[in-house]
């Protein structure tokens, strides 16, 4: 079963559409014909699309996926050799190449790869805050393979994901996985048979949005991505900030309420209005 448009889907850009219904942000990579791989088109579209979800109070939680059998196959590769000829490219050219990195979206955002997500492809993934891989699909980051070095920031990322003995062998060996190999290296959280993918994903985003406060998890996500570079005490400090803050909130006394009431909780707090500031210092 190959990934489907969502009726009433509009574009971001030719090259990448963008639904929101009950809550969940869907943003459809869509060059199928090229199976999804990078273009111009998609690394404008899918900035645009992070940003609005950022900021857009009516989006809780984000999916991203492909049009097709394929997640995104990587760069563009019908230039051939010339691909990534230095005489060709543009200076312009960047490694983090979005106007938004996933990451930096207030907002969970799921990478379901209904199909193979190499390279670039990959690189968009891992980038997400959760991963669901189709067990058809294959995975890696091919770039050694081609004589270049990856992008999307990988060596910052994947050894803190997967450790750095397992990060330096896929970026220099540059090996294809199957999803359940992916799954035991680390680099997602689920495999599922492709027809399961979106789904499984669209039903992890549904639960957020119904169950998680908007803000505690836009502070949870802010929390954990600036950790990375933090120590131990500086991370426990500002924690102890938003615990604060977020004890202080409507949504606190909301959400014990409703856990005794036995219902959806009603969330208030709104990250376009009630976002500290002080957390992104």
């Amino acid at each position: 079963m190959l990934a489907t448009v969502f009726p009433g889907t509009r574009p971001m850009t030719e090259d990448v559409l963008f639904e929101l219904e009950q809550g969940v942000a869907v943003i459809t990579l869509n060059r199928p014909g090229d199976h999804n791989t990078l273009s111009p088109g998609m690394i404008e579209g899918l900035g645009t699309a992070y940003r609005r979800c950022d900021t857009d109070d009516a989006i809780g939680a984000v999916v991203v996926t492909g049009v097709g059998s394929s997640f995104c196959a990587g760069a563009d590769m019908s230039g051939g050799g010339e691909t990534f000829d230095g005489n060709a490219v543009s200076g312009e050219v960047a490694s983090c190449p979005l106007s938004m990195q996933a990451f930096e979206v207030r907002k969970p955002v799921i990478a379901a790869c209904n199909g193979h997500a190499v390279g670039v492809g990959l690189g968009i993934a891992m980038q997400a805050d959760i991963r669901v891989f189709a067990e058809e699909g294959k995975y890696g980051f091919l770039q050694s393979r081609r004589g270049v070095v990856t992008d999307f920031a990988m060596e910052y990322l994947l050894p803190r994901m997967i450790g750095v003995e397992k990060a330096l062998e896929l970026l220099m060996r540059g090996q294809r996985l199957s999803g359940r190999e992916a799954l035991d290296w680390g680099l997602a959280g689920r495999c599922v048979p492709a027809d399961r993918v979106l789904d499984t994903a669209l039903e992890i985003a549904s639960d957020m949005v119904a169950n998680a406060a908007p803000l505690a998890m836009g502070m949870h996500k802010r929390l954990l991505w600036q950790g990375l570079d933090m120590s131990y005490g500086a991370v426990a400090a500002k924690e102890n900030c938003c615990l604060h803050y977020s004890m202080s909130r409507a949504d606190a006394v909301e959400g014990g309420m409703a856990y005794i009431e036995r219902r959806t909780p009603n969330w208030s707090g709104r990250l376009g209005s009630d976002w500290p500031e002080w957390i992104d210092d």
